[in-house]
């Protein structure tokens, strides 16, 4: 009778071994069958704003949805709020989870498509930036290890999230901050020549140029180019964090 008893237990083990290798081998062959759209034809990917120096779009998936596109270029994605996203690479199982913060940003490399699934019950949305220019990398010389390498491909969070803060990522021809400014603080303009996009995490209602407003809200943009000379202040009392990405003067 105990012989019988661990032999259906064996037996069961065996099966439902069986199923899991059988969902993990259909999960793999399902990633890799699955054809890359265009990003300018996937229906998630909406263009906001394209010129010589990047493409950007505004991406949104409602629960359940998931989009599987090619990028030609190098790219920054900046989340908008908490979630967790299943995320892949081309050939890879569409299995991992990982968890993004409001205001993440990170950095792409052009390559293998790459797949974001929503399994959550409420909204993703991103802002994702294609650099044209491919000296927008992380490849340079690194101070810290004192030799040229990769570098990081995302920003360290604040010390203190509750003060004005920025915290910058150096890109090559570009920098990526994440800033946070109070009321009456100010962000210094970019340096000479450089263009500047800057992508509002919360509500963005600062002053440029003596009394001019700018206000934008979290999915939306402003493409400042290389015009703003001027500080750009937080006059309102709520905080106001946004990302801003430098593209900086050519010097060939």
């Amino acid at each position: 009778m105990r012989n019988a008893l661990w032999h259906d237990k064996k037996l069961q083990f065996s099966f439902t071994f069986f199923l899991i290798a059988a969902w993990l081998l259909l999960t793999c062959i399902s990633a890799q069958a699955e054809t890359p759209d265009e990003i300018t034809s996937d229906p998630h990917y909406h263009l906001l704003l394209q010129n010589d120096q990047v493409r950007v779009f505004e991406v949104a998936l409602r629960p359940t949805e998931h989009a599987f596109v090619r990028h030609p270029y190098n790219f920054l994605v900046v989340t908008l709020q908490d979630c967790d996203m299943v995320m892949w690479n081309e050939g890879e199982s569409e299995i991992l989870n990982f968890h993004f913060n409001q205001g993440d940003a990170r950095f792409f490399y052009s390559g293998p498509a790459r797949g974001l699934r929503n399994d959550r019950t409420t909204d993703y949305h991103n802002i994702t930036v294609e650099f044209l220019n491919p000296k927008v990398t992380t490849f340079g010389y690194q101070p810290t290890a004192g030799k040229w390498d990769y570098g990081s491909n995302a920003l360290n969070p604040p010390v203190d999230p509750s003060k004005k803060f920025k915290s910058t990522l150096q890109l090559g021809e570009a920098a990526v901050s994440d800033v946070q400014l109070l009321q009456g603080d100010a962000l210094l303009p970019p340096d000479k020549g450089s263009s500047e996009l800057l992508i509002p995490v919360t509500d963005l209602d600062v002053k440029v140029e003596g009394d001019r407003h700018v206000r934008k809200s979290p999915g939306s943009i402003w493409w400042a180019g290389n015009e703003r000379k001027t500080d750009l202040t937080n006059g309102v009392p709520e905080p106001t964090k946004f990302v801003v990405v430098e593209l900086k003067a050519s010097h060939n």
